[in-house]
């Protein structure tokens, strides 16, 4: 049970925090000698943050859930929009859908290799702190002035295009970001926020787009896995029916947390500080291999 609720905690905390989950839901067990929780078990886990973005954002969901198909509409045009915004979501959704289902089990491999999820966490930690460059230059830009010299309180200007204005190329151009999730170790929180700010978007609009296209990438690899979740014996799981359901629970609530807190922190600081925590828990993993040995012989 304390297993199911570390990893349940673990889950919600990363999964919408540019740190990746898949990558501490790997390292983690490994530093504390425990058993590779089941990929079925992860699953689970993200199903328990799917709960938290779907409360969280359920206003936003049920507008374009009924606006789209003319249900409550008042203005000119609003189906239309809510069409194009769902239209959106879904495009952004086929990249990382096309590459999980074809290269899945080639992947899974990497899942069990501690030192590729450090090489993959030091990726995020370069694309976040690349974002953050990019940001820095067009503050400058808006200023006038150099980027080395801008003030503290210029540091801290957010340009950029809130999650409304996102078009067709940016759609795509996140959706390959999001779809580099696939390798353990790279947020895809972390790269589609990343790849939003790079594309013009504020941090808060990049991350508020970042979870809209989190429901349905996430509720697609639930439903893919479902059957792996259900059947089998209860030991090939490792987890019992009621330690998955604590799992869900915990991952739900840390992760509707953490979804709060990014949007707030974002909304006023920059990623370099999760770039840095990124890079330390990379180097952390590293160290860990060296001390406890291939995952084999935990």
């Amino acid at each position: 049970m304390l297993q199911a609720i570390v990893l349940g905690l673990v889950q919600g905390l990363t999964e919408f925090l540019p740190v990746s989950s898949s990558g501490h839901l790997t390292v983690v067990p490994y530093l504390l000698s425990w058993p590779q929780p089941p990929l079925a078990f992860n699953v689970a886990l993200h199903f328990g943050t799917l709960l938290a973005v779907v409360a969280y954002f359920w206003g936003d969901l049920w507008y374009l859930a009924t606006r789209s198909v003319g249900v409550g509409t008042t203005v000119d045009g609003e189906a239309a929009r809510a069409r194009r915004t769902v239209g959106l979501l879904a495009v952004g959704t086929l990249p990382a859908a096309v590459i999980g289902y074809l290269f899945e089990s080639s992947f899974e491999q990497v899942f069990d290799d501690p030192r590729a999820v450090a090489g993959f966490l030091l990726v995020t930690a370069s694309i976040l702190w690349g974002a953050e460059r990019l940001r820095r230059r067009r503050a400058a830009v808006l200023v006038g002035v150099r980027a080395r010299a801008l003030s503290p309180e210029q540091q801290a200007i957010d340009p950029g295009r809130d999650e409304g204005t996102v078009g067709w190329l940016d759609t795509i151009a996140i959706g390959f970001a999001q779809a580099l999730a696939i390798f353990p170790g790279i947020s895809r929180s972390g790269a589609t926020i990343a790849m939003g700010m790079a594309r013009g978007m504020s941090r808060e609009g990049s991350a508020r787009f970042s979870f809209l296209l989190s429901v349905p990438i996430i509720l697609g690899a639930t439903l893919a896995q479902a059957r792996e979740l259900l059947g089998g014996e209860a030991e090939e799981r490792l987890f019992t029916t009621a330690e998955i359901a604590v799992g869900v629970a915990v991952a739900a609530l840390s992760g509707y947390w953490a979804i709060r807190f990014l949007l707030r922190y974002v909304a006023s600081d920059d990623l370099t500080g999760f770039a840095r925590y990124v890079a330390f828990f990379a180097v952390l993993t590293f160290v860990g291999t060296l001390w406890i040995g291939p995952p084999g012989q935990v």
